[in-house]
């Protein structure tokens, strides 16, 4: 009877055990998912209507993304201009897709070690509206063999620093310009069928397409310096932003028209001296560019397009 009563001892010590095992991995199992969270972002693309950064490369000015009208802006201490209109969309799926491969730090007093402080980290705000949807501060990054770069991260009410796949720094951590519109063309060159070059003086002329040839009046052009031409202002961007419009009237003008509903293009330039040649197009309104190597690109002389005949 001794070894019955022993036996249900054994027993029931045995389940009391395993019940404390089981109690103690779940309530681990809970920790753990509060510190090691591995979708640190998960917001809606769609709904987020602005992006708030305070960079360090922009000395922790806050730089702003928004939609208007359809269209994202950006703007710092009190200037807005026409965004890149990918920029917002990469920014956000960037944050949603990163994954956390570790926690690195619990402590507040690491956040300086991975560069996630207020001062040495870029804040990101992602809002609809007023709320705020994802708020996290993005450090230094590091390599580590083979090919494997680390990032960190902060969400700005936690302690813990993690480390994520990729360099963030590289979207987030940038200057104002780096965010703006860099548009001048961007037109399908298939399309074009009239360009007009108007020059100073007695130098304008028309390039344009009758039949399969491009004429300049009754002078057939070359072929090959029209493509090359083509290629090198069809998609034609350009990051030497000119704050103001210039004071005098416009010097020279490109005006590309055609054919399929296409958007005519119209490039104004001012020259003002040997090193400053402003550009302003109708596809990046109140946006100056000014870099002379771009203009003498787009306005090209008719020698440059019958070049190459013999």
């Amino acid at each position: 009877m001794f070894r019955k009563i022993y036996s249900k001892l054994l027993v029931i010590i045995f389940v009391v055990l395993l019940v404390l095992v089981v109690l103690v991995e779940m309530m681990d199992a809970k920790k753990g998912n509060r510190t090691f969270k591995n979708d640190l972002v998960e917001v809606v693309a769609d709904e987020v209507s602005s992006i708030e950064l305070y960079p360090k490369a922009a000395n922790g000015n806050l730089i702003k993304l928004f939609r208007e009208n359809d269209m994202w802006k950006v703007e710092s201490e009190g200037k807005k201009y026409n965004a890149d209109q990918s920029t917002a969309g990469r920014m956000i799926s960037e944050l949603n897709n990163m994954k956390t491969k570790s926690v690195v730090a619990t402590k507040k007093e690491s956040w300086e070690k991975f560069e996630v402080t207020d001062s040495l980290g870029t804040q990101v705000k992602l809002l609809k509206g007023t709320e705020i949807l994802a708020d996290v501060v993005i450090g230094k990054f590091s390599f580590s063999q083979p090919r494997n770069m680390t990032s960190y991260i902060r969400l700005s009410d936690d302690k813990e620093v993690y480390g994520v796949d990729g360099m963030l720094g590289m979207s987030f951590n940038r200057n104002l310009n780096s965010f703006r519109d860099r548009t001048i063309i961007k037109s399908n060159k298939t399309d074009w069928t009239k360009l007009t070059f108007s020059y100073p003086a007695d130098s304008s002329f028309v390039l344009e397409k009758k039949g399969e040839k491009w004429m300049i009046g009754d002078m057939e052009t070359d072929s090959a310096a029209v493509v090359n031409y083509f290629n090198s202002i069809t998609n034609l961007s350009d990051g030497s932003f000119a704050e103001q419009k210039p004071v005098a009237a416009a010097t020279h003008k490109l005006t590309i028209e055609g054919n399929n509903g296409m958007q005519k293009v119209e490039i104004n330039g001012y020259f003002s001296d040997e090193d400053n040649f402003v550009l302003e197009s109708n596809l990046n309104p109140d946006t100056y560019f000014n870099n002379k190597e771009t203009a003498n690109k787009v306005f090209v002389s008719v020698m440059k397009l019958i070049e190459l005949q013999d």
